[in-house]
């Protein structure tokens, strides 16, 4: 069974235009500079959802020594992979309101798991999700606050319609390359967003425009990250489809889902001249402690773009699987994140994984391949 993705080509003229402000992002920009042809070239990945249940929590203090909280080590498998990537995007489904820290249903975690996405390469994170409110006004805000304190871009909500007038869409350059990142949530959980703060909701009046303002910045690329779709249902729903038809018609060109907390299939909208939209109607969860079938892990998105002078092309578009470990140590549970594909290849760079533990991960990435086949991108 070929769980690699058939590779998807279209072009997109790219006019002159005048530069708008933009993210720029830094670290690799130099490596990048030296190894590139002629024909410019950007990789990215598009992980889950990062979650902060109770029990990481938990583990996350014992990580720390008992001194502080520490979240790296849940990253440290699969530090290597995520920095690779030349453009790195999470939903952080949670709030880092401040104590006392808490996970369902009113997430607050440490601002140490900000640290910790950012050490593991991650180089923006999406905060429009149904747990933006669950500390209210002052948790959103100050989850805002925390990100900006390490440098870490963000988008989805903001403190006021001014900065969201100034800062979406978020515009990032990187390898030669701008991009135009949206992100919008079906709701808040039932919990009223209080003024001036701004919490981007899915309406399509209001995204119709957003894009129309996105390619008024002239980018190479568009991608909308979007918080939709049923809880654990691993196929998508007609509102995420005709969702997901407006955004293409509207000049998304790629279309990222999240909120079911499972893996859903993968499609692609045909477009006017022949071009195509990938659509990842949902990527999992990336960590958790979600512990039943088909919730217990989650995929990337890994799209690579190439541009020269006068095209861009969509060069390929893959997924990669990834499995939550969660073990007892001096009785409380850790928990480590694994790139099953690594791991099988290279078993020996992981510990002694118990049967059972691996029975259940085999088990979670035969059910990936399954769902992703439903609807596999040609």
């Amino acid at each position: 069974m070929i769980c690699i993705l058939k590779i998807l080509w279209f072009t997109i003229l790219i006019s002159g235009c005048v530069a708008s402000p933009a993210v720029q992002l830094s670290g690799r920009e130099q490596a990048d500079s030296v190894l590139m042809p002629a024909t410019d070239t950007i990789r990215m990945v598009f992980a889950g959802d990062v979650m902060g249940h109770g029990m990481q929590i938990k583990g996350a203090w014992r990580d720390g020594g008992d001194t502080c909280y520490n979240y790296c080590p849940a990253f440290q498998w699969v530090k290597d992979y995520i920095s690779a990537a030349d453009l790195a995007v999470a939903n952080l489904e949670v709030t880092l309101a401040g104590a006392p820290y808490a996970g369902y249903p009113r997430f607050s975690s440490h601002q140490s798991l900000a640290y910790a996405l950012q050490d593991a390469g991650f180089d923006v994170l999406l905060t429009a999700n149904n747990h933006t409110l669950d500390r209210g006004k002052q948790g959103m805000e100050r989850t805002l606050d925390v990100l900006d304190s390490i440098g870490m871009p963000h988008t989805g909500t903001f403190r006021d319609s001014a900065e969201w007038k100034t800062c979406y869409p978020l515009m990032v350059e990187k390898n030669n390359f701008r991009l135009s990142l949206l992100n919008y949530t079906y709701g808040t959980n039932g919990i009223p967003v209080e003024k001036p703060d701004v919490v981007n909701f899915i309406d399509t009046l209001r995204m119709a425009s957003d894009l129309a303002r996105a390619h008024e910045s002239c980018p190479d690329y568009i991608i909308a990250c979007i918080h939709w779709g049923e809880e654990y249902r691993n196929r998508e729903n007609a509102t995420q489809r005709q969702l997901a038809a407006f955004l293409a018609r509207n000049g998304c060109n790629l279309v990222v889902g999240s909120h079911p907390h499972v893996v859903q299939p993968f499609t692609k909208i045909s477009v006017c001249a022949g071009d195509s939209v990938p659509v990842a109607y949902s990527l999992g969860n990336f960590i958790s402690n979600q512990r039943d079938r088909y919730r217990d892990g989650g995929i990337t998105l890994e799209v690579t773009l190439t541009k020269t002078d006068s095209m861009l092309t969509l060069h390929s578009i893959d997924y990669e699987p990834f499995w939550v470990y969660r073990y007892p140590e001096n009785k409380v549970s850790v928990f480590r994140l694994i790139r099953i594909n690594d791991y099988l290849q290279h078993p020996e760079r992981y510990p002694v994984i118990g049967d059972q533990d691996r029975k259940l991960m085999m088990q979670f990435y035969n059910d990936t391949k399954e769902i992703v086949k439903m609807k596999r991108l040609r």
